[in-house]
């Protein structure tokens, strides 16, 4: 019986071994299906999804020449989604002011009124016209005036975190 103990010992320790290297063996499997999971969705994504700044095209952006001393005006454009994933116009900036907002005009029991939101949307394989009457870039406290054909630079910010920057005239708009 004294003889059988150590062997005992020895195959129940190369046995404990064994089990502890097959787990990790196992553990080192699932990480690297983890990581090539992770990197196939990532090209996935990559490739199915592009960044709103890079399919989205700026068309006719103006600023709505104001007289001197005027400290609000607006901005408009028609923006283009290529792409064929909704989008999001989420945030404009610009350091000509003091406040930039998204708007939109809203019929309310037959008021018209004006108010900020959150976004404006950007529907896949179609052109947004932010205009007079509707969506529009509200520019609040103008640090100061802006005289016509000047050029304002503008960052527009997407939803996915995307940004491109504008430069934008400021001309006389006629409303229709």
């Amino acid at each position: 019986m004294t003889t059988t103990l150590p062997y005992l010992v020895s195959a129940s320790l190369i046995l404990f071994t064994l089990i502890a290297c097959d787990s990790k063996t196992e553990k080192e499997n699932s990480a690297s299906a983890a990581v090539k999971s992770t990197t196939e969705n990532t090209t996935k994504t990559a490739a199915g999804i592009s960044k709103a700044a890079d399919v989205i095209t700026i068309i006719n952006p103006r600023i709505r020449a104001m007289p001197p001393g005027q400290k609000v005006t607006a901005m408009y454009m028609q923006l283009k989604n290529a792409s064929t994933n909704n989008h999001d116009l989420v945030k404009v900036e610009s350091d000509i002011s003091n406040m930039i907002e998204l708007h939109t005009h809203t019929n309310n029991d037959g008021v018209m009124s004006m108010g900020e939101v959150e976004s404006i949307p950007l529907p896949a394989n179609t052109t947004a016209e932010a205009k007079p009457g509707s969506y529009h870039v509200m520019i609040m406290g103008l640090k100061e005036d802006l005289t016509l054909g000047e050029k304002v630079d503008f960052n527009l910010t997407y939803k996915d975190g995307s940004s491109k920057s504008i430069s934008v005239e400021v001309k006389q708009l006629e409303l229709h």
